[in-house]
């Protein structure tokens, strides 16, 4: 695991995911990041180098929804941000789905949505995260 890595978070945000072990990048979309986990989407094809914006419209979702430990972030060697789009209701169809599941009221759910849309219309953070004690730490870089 790396000792932090800068990423420019963007809420709807694709991803080129670079792994240490291998030339093999990935692609993840960003629906939600909070300091416990990063809610994405993930697409069945991988590259040899970091794709362009154009290919975003040629992807396939290999699962819709994924809740993953966001310190697992800082296992790939880079995570590129390669283009964003703005979220809609139906590309969040699974994470609500999830949420239902775990008891998340109705109301908090819709208030979920409304500000996961509401954030993809903003410009990326710029972050660096990093580990201590094993908790993520989230700075903001200048």
């Amino acid at each position: 695991m790396s000792n932090y890595l800068d990423i420019d978070l963007a809420w709807g945000g694709y991803y080129a995911c670079a792994s240490k072990e291998s030339d093999e990048i990935s692609i993840i979309r960003l629906l939600d990041f909070n300091r416990e986990a990063y809610h994405a989407c993930l697409f069945d094809e991988s590259f040899d180098k970091t794709p362009g914006p154009e290919v975003v419209d040629e992807l396939s979702a290999f699962v819709g929804y994924a809740p993953i430990d966001a310190r697992g972030l800082l296992n790939y060697g880079s995570v590129v941000l390669i283009g964003s789009r703005l979220l809609t209701r139906d590309d969040l169809e699974g994470y609500l789905y999830y949420l239902e599941e775990f008891g998340v009221p109705e109301d908090e759910r819709e208030e979920l949505v409304e500000s996961l849309i509401a954030f993809s219309k903003d410009k990326p953070l710029a972050l660096r995260l990093s580990l201590s004690d094993g908790e993520l730490q989230i700075e903001e870089r200048t």
